[in-house]
């Protein structure tokens, strides 16, 4: 019963801080509903589609989640589940979630803008363009980490004996390997082959349910039944026809499927994909809960009851071996604590489609809640499935890929045995489908953000000449509705100085609110005409199939020979380093409104310093290495550090100025010193 009480211990306080805090976080934050959305005052049929809260917590969920929660807790384990546990469950609610949920409200209030301009409109044009340059480089990790793990999730392969299955079977398509466990050749069931059959026909039906759910307006039931009807049918032919494929050619499929559905409308694939998806999602997440619950009440078993199982507290043989359990544990879990990739996903299209204010707490706070339920869960099967070396053999192996991907599956599929008497076969291959299905959303997502943040960076590079300048009638203000105060239009107090004499922001650029980000007002710096090669290329740069086709080709570049193991750590550092940088940024928007800031600014604190840290220890004693180093993995943690540290430099002096100015005598409370 040990596990039980993990699990609904952690449920608990999960469900009370869902319960207590994010009531607080929605007054700190100002959420009302009158309020008219980005969504609906800028609708084009592309990016703000007016979307039910439902489908875009659908879409939202499996977006920010897909390995983090599942891998990081894996990774992490060896520090014990004790740790673990309480980082999961202690960040999600005070971390994880409220930085979500900011992130999301904020960028409803900013007029769907994503941080990189809610920065430059309140901490100035350096901090848009370093973040600009740290969120690149971060997604780009994010996509190369997740491109492989995808096709390691869909080509991993584990031995029949294990899987208690007959070296005849006809389940799943047999190869010989290596068991890493014995060391012996012996027959291996390839579990990934019938996920990915599953993929690919999900991914063709996607179209279609979006066509009848997003533009026909089918009810909600109607098209579940639908999603639920295709996910049946695309398992139940994977299981006649696995796909066979190595893992590059998966990588080169998955890179095409995700530059496709980077440039097309988020309706065609990014909607209608996570809504399909996340059925299996749901019902992966309810399988996973049952398989522990059942487990625990049936004594545990297996591993639970032998004297090989994972501790409690493992921290001095975690630290020994992974490093230092602060930092390296806080980034290694990841999303299942915070994520700063989570407000890429919040101000890049989760607020492009929330039809009201009221949404952003129930998609942003509520969802990550979620999250850490599931990173909980996995913690609970591993306890429940897995001894301490064979999590060790899977996790760590003397030689070898380390293959965590394979640990979460074999841990579920023997925790299905023990409580639901299942095949372990079977109870692994759900397992696969489940993470299979977190992966590819986030993915496509992902791809879509790198394309979102490319196509800014052109727009303030570029933005003197006249094919990125600002169209006239871009920049005009929707209308009010009465008695209500329009998202990203009104109340913007960030001020400026003019010759020493502060000023409302909008009273200076107003094209900042509204118009291309980072674009100058007209006004202040007129267009420069371009003709010929030069206007060509500008063109170019500002298409979107171009940017997508270059977001893909710089995950390639830095993934296709990398696996997730080598890149998992700068992934983690960097992106818990900007859940800290988003809630600097919360911190300084809370500022300018006058509004309670240490519900943001003490966490941002803590995941900076922490983030920092690891960075700066991977830099000395690997990247720089002389024997194992890595250059291209140097110069990104060179660039994610430099510019981290310029954002929170520009971050300290604008709260400085703002704090001498509210502090000065009346007559000088409006001059720069």
């Amino acid at each position: 019963m040990e596990v039980l009480a993990i699990l609904l211990a952690g449920a608990l306080a999960l469900l009370l801080g869902g319960w207590l805090y994010a009531p607080v976080i929605g007054r700190v934050l100002g959420e009302r509903q009158d309020r008219p959305t980005p969504a609906v005052l800028y609708s084009d049929g592309r990016d703000y589609v007016p979307t039910r809260t439902p489908v875009v917590f659908a879409h939202h969920f499996a977006s920010i989640a897909g390995a983090g929660p599942i891998v990081g807790p894996v990774i992490a384990l060896l520090y014990g589940w004790g740790p673990a546990l309480l980082w999961v469950v202690l960040g999600g609610v005070f971390l994880g979630a409220v930085h979500d949920f900011a992130a999301t409200h904020i960028a409803l209030r900013e007029g769907g803008k994503n941080l990189t301009v809610v920065a430059r409109r309140y901490l100035g044009p350096a901090a848009f363009a370093l973040l600009l340059v740290f969120m690149v480089t971060l997604l780009v990790l994010v996509c190369a980490a997740f491109l492989d793990l995808s096709a390691t999730a869909l080509t991993s392969t584990a031995p029949i004996s294990e899987l208690k299955l007959q070296p005849g079977q006809t389940l799943f398509r047999q190869v010989d390997n290596v068991n890493e466990l014995t060391g012996r050749l012996e027959p291996h069931a390839v579990i990934g082959g019938i996920a990915s059959t599953s993929v690919i026909i999900i991914t063709a039906c996607s179209p279609l349910v979006g066509f009848l759910y997003l533009k026909r307006k089918w009810p909600v039931w109607v098209c579940s039944v639908l999603a639920l009807a295709i996910c049946t049918v695309s398992i139940l032919i994977g299981l006649r026809l696995p796909l066979r494929v190595d893992p590059q050619t998966w990588k080169g499929l998955l890179s095409i499927y995700v530059l496709l559905a980077a440039g097309l409308p988020v309706w065609l694939f990014l909607q209608s994909r996570d809504f399909i998806n996340v059925h299996i999602l749901y019902a992966g997440v309810v399988f996973l809960i049952a398989a522990v619950v059942a487990a625990a009440v049936r004594g545990g078993g297996g591993a639970l009851a032998g004297a090989d199982r994972i501790p409690l507290n493992n921290w001095d043989q975690g630290s020994r071996q992974l490093g230092p359990g602060w930092p390296v544990m806080f980034v290694t879990i990841a999303c299942g604590a915070v994520s700063g990739f989570h407000s890429l996903c919040a101000g890049g299209t989760t607020c492009k489609q929330l039809s009201s204010e009221k949404a952003a707490r129930q998609v942003g706070y509520y969802a990550m809640l979620l999250e850490s339920f599931l990173a909980v869960c996995v913690i609970c099967a591993l306890i429940v499935g897995l001894s301490l070396g064979a999590y060790k053999t899977y996790c760590y192996p003397a030689a070898g890929k380390a293959n965590a991907v394979l640990a979460f599956a074999m841990a579920v599929g023997q925790t299905a045995h023990l409580g639901l008497g299942l095949p372990v076969a079977a109870g692994a291959l759900g397992a696969m489908l489940l993470l299979e299905g977190f992966l590819v959303t986030t993915l496509d997502t992902a791809v879509r953000l790198t394309r979102y943040m490319i196509e800014e960076g052109w727009a303030t590079m570029f933005a003197r000449y006249d094919v990125f300048a600002q169209r006239a009638d871009a920049l005009r203000q929707p209308e009010r509705t009465p008695g209500a105060e329009v998202a990203g239009t009104g109340g913007l107090a960030a001020p400026y100085a003019e010759n020493g004499v502060w000023k409302p922001l909008g009273e200076k650029e107003p094209s900042e609110f509204d118009g291309l980000a980072g674009a100058p007002p007209a006004a202040a710096q007129p267009s420069r005409p371009t003709r010929g090669l030069a206007r060509g290329l500008l063109k170019m740069l500002k298409h979107y199939w171009v940017n997508s086709g270059l977001a893909v080709a710089l995950m390639l570049l830095l993934g296709w020979g990398k696996g997730y193991a080598v890149l998992w750590n700068i992934f983690g550092s960097a992106n818990q380093l900007l859940a800290g940088l988003a809630l600097v940024v919360a911190s300084a928007w809370l500022v300018q409104k006058a509004r309670p800031v240490w519900y943001t600014l003490l966490p941002a604190v803590f995941m900076s310093v922490t983030s920092l840290t690891e960075l700066v220890r991977l830099l000395a004693t690997k990247y720089l290495a002389p024997a194992a180093g890595s250059v291209p993995l140097a110069i990104a943690d060179v660039v994610i550090l430099v510019s981290a540290v310029g954002v929170l430099g520009l971050a300290a002096r604008k709260y400085h100025l703002l704090r001498a100015a509210a502090a000065a005598p009346a007559p000088l409370r409006n001059r720069t010193d």
